[in-house]
């Protein structure tokens, strides 16, 4: 999963991103590259389920933070330049400045309003220009995908009207428009960048429930020893640390879950989309598994935690079969049976 951290300039998205990596930043020059960071997903039912199985490998789910670089604009202009790097991303996190730091009073909600008219814009126009070169080709007798072309105008008349297409399912999520990488089809995480003394979540105007963040406290805290960040977070009242938060958010707004496999070999979490069937959770394993995918053998973490053992869970009746209609929930443990 790949969140690409956006906003206005002098929101903090860059600070943000040294609190989330624990980097240092490199002052006095503009960045011409992203910066990435592949973390691992913390997740305390993949310590517990290793410190069952003794395993010779523990892996984490995955997730990468970008950070672009951002352009060089005034902040009071509207973005004329939005990163590539927005395009490739899963979803987006957006970064609304909500302290003063020297930069005048904060203007959350009209950030976040000019910021969302720049990702309906920047899609308006890659859709324009795609009904344009598709007309050209129809007068010029090439055979046309109506299906897509139907879909495009379908998205036009959502941009036109100022409405993300986020809002659109199917939209968002249709195959034939994946390809053009529509920046208000990804799913958003909206931070408030809050100012250190303010743990109050902004208005924004809209339905948004902003995640708020110190990250100039964050900052700090990712420089800190773990017992010392623990004690500093305990002092300012913070439960979780804003990887965790912002991890939560992620997957709530993707709408993703965690499944484990487990063994002696390896214990190890996967992430798949809320509603997937089991072959598709195979899949995310290794396309050989969907591919000859038999049934799967299936318990719950809890179950396993609460009977002690698989042979209790089995003796207990929570052990089951499952097929290719099979919906995995999150925290199942799967074994996948399968013949190429």
């Amino acid at each position: 999963m790949k969140l690409a951290l956006c906003g206005l300039p002098s929101s903090g998205k860059s600070t943000l991103f040294l609190a989330l990596s624990g980097r240092k930043l490199s002052q006095g020059k503009a960045r011409e590259e992203a910066s990435q960071a592949l973390l691992p997903v913390p997740d305390a039912r993949v310590d517990r389920l290793s410190a069952m199985y003794q395993p010779k490998k523990t892996t984490y789910a995955q997730i990468t933070f970008i950070d672009p670089p951002q352009p060089l604009i005034k902040a009071d202009d509207p973005l004329t330049k939005l990163p590539a790097e927005l395009r490739g991303a899963d979803a987006l996190v957006e970064v609304v400045r909500n302290f003063d730091g020297g930069l005048g009073a904060p203007q959350a909600v009209a950030d976040h309003q000019a910021f969302a008219q720049e990702l309906l814009l920047s899609d308006l126009i890659t859709v324009e220009r795609r009904l344009e070169r598709m007309a050209q080709d129809r007068q010029r007798g090439r055979k046309q995908d109506e299906e897509e072309a139907a879909l495009l105008e379908r998205a036009k008349q959502m941009l036109e009207q100022e409405t993300p297409l986020r809002g659109d399912a199917e939209l968002a999520g249709h195959v034939k428009l994946k390809g053009f990488g529509l920046l208000s089809a990804k799913p958003l995480v909206v931070v408030a960048n809050n100012a250190e003394d303010d743990p109050t979540p902004p208005d924004l105007g809209d339905d948004s429930a902003p995640v708020v963040i110190r990250a100039s406290i964050e900052g700090e805290l990712a420089e800190l020893a773990d017992d010392e960040r623990a004690e500093f977070m305990a002092e300012l009242g913070i439960g979780q640390s804003a990887l965790d938060r912002l991890i939560q958010a992620g997957y709530a707004a993707m709408e993703l879950i965690s499944f484990f496999t487990v063994g002696q070999d390896e214990v190890r979490a996967w992430t798949v989309r809320r509603g997937a069937l089991a072959p598709q959770a195979a899949g995310v394993i290794h396309s050989d598994l969907e591919r000859g995918f038999i049934r799967a053998e299936v318990m719950v973490y809890d179950d396993l935690l609460a009977q002690g053992s698989e042979a209790a869970v089995k003796k207990a009746g929570l052990f089951k079969l499952a097929g290719k209609d099979h919906v995995v929930s999150d925290g199942e443990i799967l074994h996948v049976r399968f013949s190429v």
